[in-house]
């Protein structure tokens, strides 16, 4: 399943087409940054701060960090308190 792999590995399709690196983590922290800014004001940030944290348990299949930070961000029910924390992470 390339979809499912494409949330652990989030460059899989170059991956796969031009046997380059797996992203690193430090890329993937800004991509959560710019993420978690994007949150849809008509939302109540519930399921953003919901995606993010399923995104993250996908995202540990392949670097051990993710976890980390999903250990830090797990409690969190807003999107600020989500994106005061990533921040404080990176």
């Amino acid at each position: 399943m390339v979809g499912r792999g494409a949330l652990n590995i989030p460059n899989l399709s170059r991956v796969l087409k031009s046997n380059v690196p797996k992203m690193p983590w430090s890329e993937i922290q800004m991509i959560l940054q710019k993420y978690a800014e994007m949150e849809n004001s008509h939302d109540s940030g519930f399921y953003h701060v919901a995606r993010i944290k399923q995104w993250l348990r996908y995202l540990n299949k392949e670097y051990d960090e993710a976890n980390i930070v999903f250990e830090k961000i797990k409690t969190c029910q807003t999107a600020e308190d989500l994106r005061q924390r990533l921040n404080q992470d990176m």
